[in-house]
């Protein structure tokens, strides 16, 4: 009866085979190749990051003023006078890019990007995963600074020096209170995105000879861009099948991507990176590849592999 019913189960498997076309039969051997391209190994300056709030009553009438909130940056430094703190961060890089695949029934590899991703300036790795450590151990004192305009020029009186005797002129002074909200202290890169789209504080226009540092914000530099790898969100998502080879080749830009600037408007300053590829099958990453899947940290290195679907 066990083999009568064993047999019968195959005979419905066959016809149920035989009733499929060719498409579906390969799509049943198929599995879904997910490819991407990161940056790792190097560092980037540290910040702490504040939310300042504004209190004073600016126009004389009830209810906040508009806007009271702004973002405040300070470099964090091991110690008064020194260097920057660095910390190491995965930082938006430019690459190029050639993901080919052998397929079982061929003798040629058939490219799947377009030659245009073989410009290092068509990719772009990813952001700071986690750019953002929320942090309540700091605490900051309330400000209050004289600030004011003059009657006359209309300009402050920290910056024009007529007020300070000129004919005519005479200054208005106020004081300005500021609190810093330290619940929401955080610390940010010069690379991540959020610190790269800051804005400037009122303590800058205030007293720019002790809040100057780059004019408030974290960094200068501007977004260079969408991660993008070969002109989609990562990642690189095709259909493998069975008896398949797929090859994927890419290689550094030899400088960081152009809206990486520093204050100077030079690219930012930073270990040279390590370009990092990764394949997985049906969700499952993929360790033993043909080849090598990381680069050199050396400016416009890359790296080349290649996997057999069984």
């Amino acid at each position: 009866m066990r083999l009568a019913a064993g047999l019968a189960g195959g005979l419905l498997l066959t016809v149920g085979l035989a009733g499929c076309d060719q498409a579906q039969v390969a799509q049943l051997n198929s599995q879904t190749a997910m490819i991407t391209v990161s940056i790792v190994g190097t560092d980037a300056e540290l910040f702490n990051v504040w939310d300042l709030r504004e209190t004073t009553d600016l126009d004389m009438t009830p209810g906040p003023d508009d806007p009271t909130v702004y973002l405040y940056c300070e470099a964090v430094q091991v110690a008064p006078g020194a260097p920057p703190f660095m910390v190491g961060v995965q930082t938006p890089w430019q690459h190029s890019l050639r993901i080919s695949v052998l397929r079982a029934d061929s003798t040629e590899f058939e490219q799947l990007t377009d030659d245009m991703f073989l410009d290092v300036f068509s990719n772009l790795t990813p952001y700071d995963p986690d750019p953002t450590i929320n942090s309540n151990n700091v605490q900051k004192q309330p400000l209050t600074i004289p600030d004011g305009t003059c009657t006359m020029s209309g300009t402050s009186c920290l910056v024009d020096v007529d007020c300070l005797g000129g004919a005519g002129d005479t200054c208005l002074v106020i004081l300005r209170t500021f609190e810093w909200d330290n619940t929401t202290r955080r610390q940010l890169t010069t690379v991540n995105r959020a610190v790269i789209l800051a804005t400037s504080n009122p303590l800058n226009d205030i007293d720019p000879l002790t809040y100057s540092f780059r004019n408030g914000l974290c960094s200068v530099s501007t977004d260079p861009g969408p991660v993008a790898l070969a002109g989609a969100p990562q990642p690189f998502t095709f259909e493998l099948g069975k008896g398949d080879t797929v090859k994927v080749e890419a290689s550094k830009a030899f400088t960081p991507p152009a809206g990486l600037r520093d204050a100077s408007g030079n690219p930012l300053t930073l270990l040279e990176p390590v370009l990092r590829g990764q394949l997985a099958i049906d969700g499952i990453n993929i360790t033993s590849l043909g080849g090598t899947a990381n680069s050199k940290a050396v400016a416009g290195d890359g790296f080349s592999f290649f996997y057999s679907s069984r």
